[in-house]
């Protein structure tokens, strides 16, 4: 598998959430994902996102990528109160403050006995995408992302029931006029992901600015 290669230098005109340092950051979670060893069907979110970040922090393909990850990290006020856990914080070595925040949840969860849960409307709730809507997670800044681990591998099904959700809470979500969630323009980055793998996007109008969220679907191997 092709992994792209990272510079590790910055622009003059530093700014993380800049494209190309987007691009770095969807780039490298994808090919991590095809790297590390599927979850199992009872797997919780947890877990699988910590041997996600273990993957980028130590696999040698990622040495020279520019950013720091932290799995479950929290979010502290100035006299260190807990303001939330980020599932997975990126940020880059030389950023002081700024980062960018996945929030992870597992998608069509299957339990003992036949139970099954599309789990759609736990990622666009309060724990998911609200979470950023709300101000919650990466309050302030201009770009975030969600992380959907497909558990059954069935890529095309999650992407319309998501779509179909976040369409039905256009309202709570503040999603912005005519915008839907759709395919991202930076789709390009994930071309080196396991098959299955999509990027979307969607626009939020959170009064004070504009929120850039992105949606990661990665699709679990079903033996």
């Amino acid at each position: 598998m092709s992994i792209r290669r990272f510079s590790g230098t910055l622009k003059p005109e530093f700014n993380p959430f800049k494209e190309d340092y987007l691009t770095e950051i969807l780039t490298a979670v994808a090919g991590a994902w095809a790297s590390i060893r599927p979850p199992t069907r009872n797997e919780i979110e947890d877990r699988i996102t910590f041997r996600l970040a273990g993957r980028l922090a130590n696999d040698p393909q990622f040495y020279d990528i520019p950013y720091e990850f932290a799995a479950q990290h929290w979010l502290l006020g100035l006299n260190g109160q807990r303001l939330g856990r980020l599932d997975l914080r990126i940020k880059h070595r030389y950023s002081q403050r700024d980062y960018f925040a996945f929030e992870a949840k597992r998608l069509h969860v299957g339990y003992p006995g036949g139970g099954f849960s599309t789990e759609y409307p736990t990622y666009a709730g309060d724990d998911g995408m609200m979470a950023f809507v709300n101000g919650q997670y990466s309050k302030g800044l201009p770009c975030a992302g969600m992380l959907g681990y497909i558990m059954d591998n069935k890529s095309d099904k999650a992407w319309a029931g998501l779509k179909k959700c976040i369409e039905s809470r256009r309202r709570s979500l503040r999603l912005i006029k005519g915008s839907q969630f759709a395919k991202s323009a930076l789709s390009h980055s994930i071309a080196n992901g396991m098959q299955g793998t999509s990027l979307g996007e969607t626009a939020h109008d959170l009064r004070s600015h504009q929120l850039r969220l992105f949606h990661l679907l990665l699709p679990v191997k079903t033996a």
